[in-house]
């Protein structure tokens, strides 16, 4: 478990900068793209230990970010075929799907392909990513910018509001989900200002989370 969170988000901070920083470099190397790698595993590995460990908000783990999402065209490529992902994908595929962020670090974590590119000519920077049990499918692909972002939402989450018994079941509520459901404003970002919203407007706001328990 993760007994203080504040030096794991400082880190996650930190990835988010070089993470951007690297999207834009115009010379690539193998040590490139191994501190890329090794920066997106660290990262997913921290969200997912923060999570586990009760030190974000309940309602972090089903937040959805979009992918780009590109079918297999022809054979499930095996372990060595990963080099040459592109051609078991249709790599021009417009199609768009969500996944939860509790998803999205499963896919990471578990990787069976996780290719990152800087901008080019050949296209924007881009991530490319599938996970074992998905290989059989589809591959998907999300920009540096969709993960720096998440990257910077959870290194600056603070968690303002606890409910519940202090358990696994106790709920949590962060300053982003206040400004989210139109109760607070960052003031500036990360920060916000006026966090004493009624009773009756957070159990409005988070139904999923609080209602059962008002009810109960």
């Amino acid at each position: 478990m993760i007994s203080d969170s504040v030096p794991w988000r400082e880190e996650l901070l930190k990835i988010a900068t070089a993470l951007e920083r690297r999207a834009e470099l115009k010379r690539w190397s193998t040590r490139t793209g191994f501190l890329v790698e090794r920066d997106l595993m660290v990262g997913m590995f921290t969200i997912r230990r923060l999570i586990e460990s009760a030190k974000t908000s309940s309602l972090l783990p089903r937040e959805r970010v979009s992918f780009g999402m590109h079918p297999l065209t022809g054979r499930v490529p095996g372990i060595f075929d990963r080099w040459a992902y592109w051609e078991y994908y249709d790599m021009d595929s417009k199609r768009k799907t969500e996944l939860t962020v509790r998803e999205l670090v499963s896919l990471f974590i578990h990787s069976f392909v996780l290719e990152f590119y800087p901008e080019s000519e050949h296209g924007p920077a881009m991530i490319w990513v599938v996970s074992e049990r998905d290989r059989h499918k589809w591959l998907y692909s999300i920009s540096p910018a969709q993960v720096g972002a998440l990257l910077r939402r959870v290194g600056n989450e603070d968690v303002i509001h606890y409910e519940g018994p202090w358990n696994e079941t106790l709920a949590r509520l962060s300053q982003h989900d206040y400004v989210d459901a139109g109760l607070a404003e960052y003031a500036p970002y990360p920060f916000i200002e006026n966090t004493t919203a009624s009773r009756e407007k957070l159990v409005a706001a988070f139904p999923s989370l609080l209602g059962a328990r008002e009810r109960s």
